[in-house]
């Protein structure tokens, strides 16, 4: 939609000339407009006048004639290049069976699509984006009425808003039609499209038919009445057969096995063919068939194929060319089936009317012109045919009547009479002539065998009256080829099925064998069963007959046909089968269920497929037999049945029944189970000796038939019944499961003995099971003895291990007598099942540590093999010891057999006397063992492993504990050691197990396995920085008792700090066993906390109390050296530290020399060196002793005074000015603190000798605060006018005995003398401020206090940026210029004693103003 308003005026002109040139407007127009255009002017008349002629660049000219043309060209173009749908309207047809879709699609864009009427065409879009708009749109027909209905469709731009319109149409099919490009198709050629297209009841053709199901046929022969070869020339080829890809829904219809509205037909061979097509929907039953009729031609070649033009005289040779299997060949010509003729020959004007234009040479396919014109070259066929009846696709075993007729150029049928001659070959491989007519044109021949093969016939003669034979100069023959297939058979021959009201209830792939393959289906009764075109047979509705028909598409007369029945269930039966069977195996139960054909003669049938009954199923006897899922497919003589799997022994009645209606069916059959028969004991091989019985048991197989168990039997068989004596021992009691037999050996060698148990064939138990077990029996003397120790444990069944290493040195308590096993074996290493009939003696080594007692005989018994029930005989002899550790070898001997078993079992005579076979055992006498720890603690976590050591004992050993579920335990022998893995908290006992010596109690060590409790950090509460302490971390177990610190790594413990004020390093080593310890290394002056976390097996987090820690600066003690002289004091003070701060503890090195207080006064005694050491302690919060956090020690020095010095600042000094002076010793340490103090005491005494110059006053005298003598170390001086003079002091002792001065000295004293100076004055000018003002181009003289004192210099320090404004000599003579401005004047003073004075004053240089 477009709004035009103001259309004209808006036209860009550059749009303009593109629409033109696009439209094919010429050239030389598009530039005659523009020049009309480009000189045009335009003025505007208004109220007031006409404006100027101005230019106008853009729209048309408005009232030109040629405007609207031009504005229309324009408007088409955009509308050409604006966006479109695919199609403006759209014809559906309507359908109920199928949904018909069309897509919409516009040029460019992305629409929202909508439908105003959706019950009648519904659209959806398809592949929308995230704007939830799409290019694309499908279109459905959803109209059920029989109507036409019409639907507009809407698309909206949904960026531009541009919105475009579809009207979907819904109309009834009214006819059908076949198109295709041709209705002539060629051998060889490519596939022929044929299309249908729909018409509504005014002709309009639908916009597609997708979807739709149509039935494609060829006609038949009787159909056409005209085209008797359709079948054998037409064949319709499916898209996926070919190189050609058909439309999605196409595709997706052949899948399914059905056609739609496009197919691909091929010729096969020439001939004529009708093709028919079908709507199958229901709603279009009265819609007549469509039909196309296609003429297929020989793909045949003439070379060149195009218009040739010849000069007159010349010539041209032509070649004919077949295309057979995509090959080309050249025909040699002449020849029989094919000839060149010249036709429709038109003289050029000014010819020879009565000469041909050109002609033809036959023999050498060459034509030459003869004069001016044109005429045509056409390959003809010489109509020479065999006819067979309809199709050259035979049958093996039928009959045929072939005719050979001849024809002319023309066409025409020549009439055969008996006198000509017509040769045929028949391949007698193939065919068996039975009849031939005399002129050869007649022959009725039988089809003997299938393949491919030629047939030939020849018109070679005529015979005259005389009966001579005239032979044809050029001999006319064909051939024909000839396919053979045998008989068509459908199997199987008879289907026959259970009326069901669903229509498909029931389908059959019916098998077929023979025929070309290719065949059409057909159903004599569509009513009751159709039939597919893949042979799919399946039931309808009703109750009745069909024949099925399968008709060989090459030949329909080829046919293959079968009945299926559709009848009522009126009896229902097992099959005979099988009814036992072995547990966990399946019994297939088949049923038979009958149908009455009619009820005239009562016929029963069974029926082929009942696999849609809904067969209920029952067992009276639960958990002998489980029903599986599913039914048993149909066979030949069942139509379903059941299956079973036996999963324990028994026997059941199972029950099926059928109700439908008025008819219930039902069947019983009694079925059981049975376990596999097999030989236990032994399993496969018995060994005894000469004269002894093995008693063996044989568990399973079927038990007597229930229904009739007198036909149950079991036999006993033996290769060699003279060596062996069998019989059936066992319970009296009838107990069918177990077979006891006992074989007693009569002579040595070896055979099979069979067991076999079943039932004999019954009427219910037709198929019975026959199982059958066998095991080698083999009579052999013994190869060699072994002896074994019994090993026994009062609460466990368990064996010792040497029973299977067959050490011949064992270890045995000293302590309590053990028993020796003997066991014989054969040269194969085969354990004997019995040897009670070998005669054995006992012998022992050192009878002191083990002996044999002669009352004591050794005890035969039978023993099972571990719990396997093998029973196999043992010989026991008990050894008696006498508590001494050592080595004593037990041997045992078999000398013969015992003539009592011998003539007992009946054996045979002649057999070889025995070999003396023995057997040695080394025991070693050993103590018993023991285990440590007794008791542990066990983190609980999966990779925590302890060891617990095994001493002593024998080695061997099994290992338990008292509960179960709190700790897996695993002995390592190699080791010798047990290894315990914690699985929850909780108590047990470890209990170990000498299996190989008769221990009375098990030795045991307590096991404590426990969770995380609780985690505890000691460490003092403050470090100083730079500086470490060690931090002590715990972990508590449930009984709050710490774990080993082995068991930290799997609790992935960290000692965490609050803050970075600390760093933590973890320390390798392992001081305590339970303790882990990590270095507190202060970094930056705080207070923070730390805190240790560890985490369990199940990642729960356990974090310990916060400790506060304090991370202080370094402790110093000040001064760092004391020097004292004797009786003098001095404090020591310290910095850093913890805060608040601690007490400081000080202690002396030598109390002789100085001693010191509490708070650290230190008081000198006597004159030497020594070390007072302050230390500064905390608390340990676990075991409350002072721990010593830091320390530092001050060198302290006592001495006597040899001497004072005074020590002043400086010696020169200004008038006016004041400096403190003071008392020093000799050396620089012995300052006024180290005597000012000192008790009794000394006094100081100043004095000057000129007082006028210097004045002497205590360093408090301003306050008005007059000191003593003692207190006058350190004084304030002042000059008064200038001079030089001397300033003393004398210092003197109190008490002569107090030892303050070296030697015998009572006083000491000390000199310097101080130079007053004046300060530098300037006198002249006299200035304030120390500025000077001047006017421009004058002189002054500057005149100082220190004229003639020191020596002057002037100096004028210059500005960078400006020019010189002043300038002054060495004599003081001072001239400015004539630039005003200020500079600064520099005074310098050297005084003769070394001083120099500097004063700098400013130079301001202005006019003089006067008024």
């Amino acid at each position: 939609m477009s709004d035009l308003e103001k259309a004209y005026d808006r036209v860009p002109r550059e749009e303009l000339w593109y629409c033109m040139r696009k439209s094919g407007v010429a050239e030389k127009y598009v530039r005659v407009v523009q020049d009309m255009y480009e000189r045009s002017r335009t003025v505007v008349r208004c109220a007031v006048g006409q404006t100027e002629e101005f230019k106008v660049e853009v729209g048309l000219h408005q009232g030109s004639a040629l405007s609207p043309f031009l504005f229309a060209i324009v408007m088409d173009q955009l509308s050409e290049e604006a966006a479109k749908l695919n199609i403006p309207k759209v014809l559906l047809p309507l359908a109920r069976s199928t949904k018909i879709n069309f897509t919409l699609e516009a040029t460019e864009g992305c629409y929202r699509w909508s439908s105003n009427r959706p019950e009648v065409a519904s659209v959806e879009s398809v592949g929308m984006d995230e704007r939830q708009c799409s290019q694309r749109a499908v279109l459905q027909a959803r109209s059920t009425q029989l109507s036409r209905l019409t639907s507009i469709i809407l698309a909206e731009d949904v960026v531009t808003g541009q919105v475009l319109r579809c009207d979907a149409i819904v109309d009834v099919i009214s006819e059908i039609q076949i198109v295709s490009t041709t209705r002539e198709l060629h051998l060889e050629d490519s596939p022929l499209e044929l299309m249908i297209h729909a018409l509504d009841s005014e002709g309009n053709t639908f916009s597609t038919l997708a979807g739709l199901v149509f039935d494609w046929s060829l006609l038949k022969g009787t159909e056409t009445g005209v085209f008797p070869d359709t079948y054998s020339s037409l064949r319709v080829l499916k898209f996926s057969e070919s190189t050609y890809t058909p439309p999605m829904y196409i595709s997706e219809m052949e899948r399914v096995g059905k056609q739609g509205d496009i197919i691909l037909v091929s010729g096969i061979k020439t001939g004529h063919a009708k093709l028919k097509a079908k709507i199958q929907e229901p709603l279009y039953t009265h819609v007549e068939a469509a039909e196309v009729r296609l003429l297929i031609l020989e793909n045949i070649l003439l070379s060149p194929a195009y218009d040739v033009y010849l000069l007159a005289g010349t010539s041209i040779k032509y070649k004919v060319q077949k295309i057979r299997q995509g090959k080309i060949t050249e025909l040699s010509m002449p020849c029989d089936q094919y000839e060149l003729q010249l036709k429709n020959a038109v003289i050029a004007p000014g010819g020879d009317l009565n000469s041909a234009v050109a002609e033809l040479e036959p023999s050498t396919s060459t034509v030459l012109a003869l004069q001016h014109g044109h005429t045509n070259v056409v390959l003809d066929h010489k109509m020479f045919k065999i006819n067979p009846g309809e199709r050259w696709v035979l049958e093996t075993g039928r009959t045929y009547e072939i005719f050979i007729e001849v024809f002319d150029k023309s066409s025409n049928k020549i009439y055969l009479s008996d006198n000509i001659r017509i040769e045929p070959t028949f391949p007698k491989e193939f065919f068996e002539v039975l009849e031939s007519s005399l002129n050869g044109s007649y022959h009725h021949v039988k089809v003997m065998k299938n393949g491919q093969t030629t047939i030939e016939g020849i018109l070679r003669a005529v015979v005259d009256q005389r009966g001579s034979e005239h032979a044809l100069p050029v001999p006319v023959r064909n051939e024909q080829d000839v396919e053979i297939y045998n008989p068509i058979v459908l199997s199987p021959s008879i289907l026959t099925f259970p009326w069901q009201p669903k229509e498909g209830a029931y389908q059959y792939t019916i098998k077929v064998t023979g025929g070309s393959g290719n065949f059409s289906w057909s159903s004599s009764n569509t009513a009751v069963a159709t039939v597919t075109v893949k042979g799919v047979m399946k039931t309808v509705r009703d109750i009745g007959v069909s024949t099925v028909y399968a008709h060989d598409l090459r030949n329909p007369l080829h046919y293959g046909e079968m009945k299926v029945y559709v009848i009522e269930p009126v009896r229902m039966e097992f099959a005979p089968c099988v009814v036992e069977a072995r547990v966990n195996l399946t019994l297939e139960l088949p049923l038979r269920i009958f149908g009455q054909l009619s009820s005239e003669d009562m016929e029963k049938v069974t029926l082929s497929d009942c696999s849609h009954f809904d067969l209920q199923v029952q067992m009276e006897n639960q958990g002998v037999f489980q029903l599986q899922q599913g039914r048993l497919p149909p066979g030949q003589q069942h139509c379903s049945g059941v299956r079973v799997q036996a999963i324990s022994p028994g026997y059941t009645n199972l029950l099926v029944t059928f109700t439908h209606g008025n008819i219930h069916l039902s069947a019983k059959i009694t079925i059981a189970a049975y376990p596999l028969l097999q030989a236990v004991d032994p399993v496969s091989v018995a060994l005894v000796t000469l004269g002894s019985s093995k008693d063996m048991l044989f568990e399973g197989g079927p038990k007597p038939w229930i229904l009739e168990p007198s036909k149950f039997f079991r036999n006993l068989t033996a290769e060699d019944a003279s060596s062996v004596t069998l019989m059936l021992t066992g319970p009296t009691t009838r107990n069918y499961f177990t077979h006891h037999v006992r074989a007693s050996c009569r002579a040595l060698g070896e055979q099979v003995l069979a067991v076999t148990v079943g039932n004999q064939p019954t009427l219910t138990n037709p198929f019975p099971a026959v199982e059958p077990a066998v095991v080698k029996f083999v009579c052999a003397p013994p190869s060699r003895l072994a002896l074994i120790p019994v090993y026994t444990a009062a609460q466990l069944d368990l064996s010792c291990p040497l029973l299977q290493h067959n050490k011949q040195v064992v270890p045995v308590s000293n302590y309590r007598n053990p028993e020796l096993d003997v066991v014989a074996f054969d040269q194969q290493g085969r354990k004997f099942d019995n040897f009670s009939s070998l005669s054995m003696t006992w012998e022992t080594s050192k009878a002191p540590l083990a002996s044999i007692e002669s009352s004591k005989h050794m005890e035969l018994y039978v023993t099972e093999e571990n719990n396997t029930k093998q029973k196999k005989l043992h010989g026991r002899q008990m050894v008696f010891v006498h508590h001494e550790s050592g080595v004593a070898a037990i041997t045992v001997s078999a000398l013969g057999y015992q003539t009592s078993h011998l003539e007992k079992a009946a054996v045979l005579p002649g057999f070889e006397p025995l070999m003396v076979v023995s057997a040695t055992l080394d025991l070693l006498l050993v103590e018993d063992v023991t285990v440590t720890p007794q008791s542990v603690s066990i983190y609980n976590h999966p990779d925590v492993r302890v060891e617990l050591m095994l001493r002593e004992g024998s080695g061997y050993f099994f290992i338990n504990t008292s509960v179960q579920g709190i700790a897996n335990v695993e002995f390592q022998e190699s080791q010798g050691t047990a290894e315990v893995v914690p699985l929850r908290p909780g108590v047990l006992q470890v209990m170990v197990h000498d299996l190989c010596l008769t221990f009375p109690a098990p030795a045991t060590t307590a096991v404590h396995v426990s969770d995380i409790l609780e985690i505890y950090v000691r460490v003092v509460d403050k470090v100083e920085i730079g500086k470490s302490v060690r931090a002590y971390v715990r972990v508590l177990d449930d009984n709050r008792k710490p774990f080993l610190a082995k068991y930290f790594s799997h609790m992935n413990l960290k000692l965490k700090a609050a803050s970075s004020i600390v760093s933590l390093q973890p320390l390798s080593e392992h001081f305590e066993k339970d303790t882990t310890t990590f270095l507190v290394k202060g970094v930056v002056i705080g207070q923070t906390s730390i805190s240790a976390v560890v985490t369990d097996k199940n990642g729960r987090t356990i974090t310990s109390a916060p400790q506060q820690i304090e991370v202080f600066p370094p402790f110093r003690l000040l001064p760092r050296k004391v020097t004292l002289i004797i009786g003098a004091v001095m404090q020591i003070t310290s910095e850093g530290g913890p805060q608040p701060q601690s007490n400081i503890l000080f202690s002396l090195s030598d109390s002789h020399i100085a001693s010191v207080n509490s708070i650290g006064l230190v008081r000198g005694v006597a004159v030497g060196n020594m070390t007072v050491t302050g230390v500064v302690q905390a608390i340990d919060t676990e075991s409350g002793k002072l721990v010593v956090i830091s320390q530092d020690q001050v060198q302290v020095e006592v001495v006597q005074l040899k001497g004072v010095r005074i020590r002043a600042p400086v010696t020169r000094m200004k008038t006016g000015t004041m400096m403190p002076v003071y008392v020093m010793g000799l050396t620089s340490s012995e300052t006024p603190f180290s005597f000012g103090n000192a008790l009794p005491g000394l006094t100081f005494h100043w004095s000057v000798t000129k007082r006028d110059i210097l004045d002497v006053h205590t360093r408090h005298s301003e306050a008005s605060v007059k000191l003593s003598a003692e207190h006058n170390f350190a004084m304030s001086v002042s000059g008064c006018s200038k001079g030089r003079t001397g300033l003393k002091v004398v210092v003197r002792m109190t008490v002569p005995e107090a030892g303050h001065l070296w030697g015998t000295k009572l006083e000491l004293s000390d000199e310097v003398q101080i130079q007053v100076f004046e300060k530098l004055q300037l006198l002249n000018p006299e200035v304030q401020a120390e500025k000077i003002l001047m006017s421009p181009n004058s002189l002054l003289k500057l005149q100082t206090n220190r004229d003639g004192v020191g020596s002057l210099s002037y100096q004028v320090i210059d500005c960078p940026d400006a020019a010189p404004l002043i300038h002054v000599d060495d004599n003081g003579h001072l001239t400015s210029g004539s630039l005003a401005g200020t500079a600064s004047l520099q005074i310098t003073a050297q005084e003769s004693f070394g001083v120099n004075q500097t004063i700098i004053i400013a130079v301001k240089v202005t006019p003089s103003f006067y008024s």
